[in-house]
């Protein structure tokens, strides 16, 4: 009924027409604008999903690497997360391509036997049921696509500068566009070039190592931790158990 709720649609409702900054958005980046989100992690991306339905709000987002995220640093995604997918329209499709993780094992050294292993534990991943979507394993740059596609799908039509890196930024509160940040760009033709756009809001959604973070002045709250761990995505050729 959504997709009917203003008459018949004979196109992908889900593909909206461009509307205010949407039209004829230019590719590079501009001189000012009203948003400007540098990163385009999980923070950054869901952001400019966000944004996309404000045609007259002007976003840009800026990722200093040259091109999309191909391998990710966290494939793990929460039944709760895949909620969220649902609120920008993609859960069934990278639901479809994912893998469900509905149960784990759990080996140990077997105490009779300490050179051999034996099966501990077999629980169900979910036993209370908190959501009707299942515990997904997925490559976070395939999230990460799915909420560039909304954002360019929207009204505002937002997409990535990509090779474009943050360096600074400066606050006068009285420009109309009062945080002067400086970038700088870190691949193709004008690779090493720096110049200053102005922006009324900027969004720091640059990771744990925030530069946004330090050129404001604020420190990361929270503890690390330090050990280490790993994932292995194989296919066990054995004869085991």
């Amino acid at each position: 009924m959504l997709f009917h709720q203003n008459g018949y649609v004979s196109e992908d409702p889900r593909i909206e027409e461009p509307r205010g900054c949407g039209v004829d958005r230019p590719e590079d980046l501009t001189d000012t604008m009203d948003v400007l989100i540098v990163g385009t992690g999980p923070a950054g991306v869901i952001a400019a999903a966000q944004l996309s339905q404000y045609p007259d709000v002007n976003t840009r987002m800026i990722e200093r690497r040259p091109d999309r995220l191909e391998i990710g640093q966290a494939d793990g995604i929460q039944a709760r997360s895949v909620e969220t997918f649902q609120a920008f329209g993609f859960a069934e499709e990278i639901t479809q391509e994912a893998y469900h993780l509905r149960e784990m094992c759990f080996w140990n050294p077997d105490p009779t036997n300490p050179q051999n292993i034996v099966r501990t534990g077999r629980p169900a991943d979910d036993p209370h049921g908190v959501s009707e979507f299942p515990h997904l394993i997925v490559n976070q740059a395939r999230v990460l696509d799915y909420f560039l596609r909304s954002a360019e799908r929207g009204p505002a039509r937002i997409t990535p500068n990509y090779g474009i890196e943050f360096v600074n930024l400066e606050i006068d509160q009285g420009q109309e566009y009062p945080v002067a940040v400086t970038v700088r760009y870190a691949a193709g033709e004008r690779e090493g070039e720096e110049r200053t756009v102005r922006a009324k809001y900027v969004f720091g959604c640059d990771g744990a190592s925030s530069r946004v973070r330090k050129a404001i002045g604020r420190t990361l709250s929270g503890q690390g931790a330090h050990h280490a761990w790993g994932v292995m995505d194989v296919l066990a050729n054995t004869d085991f158990p």
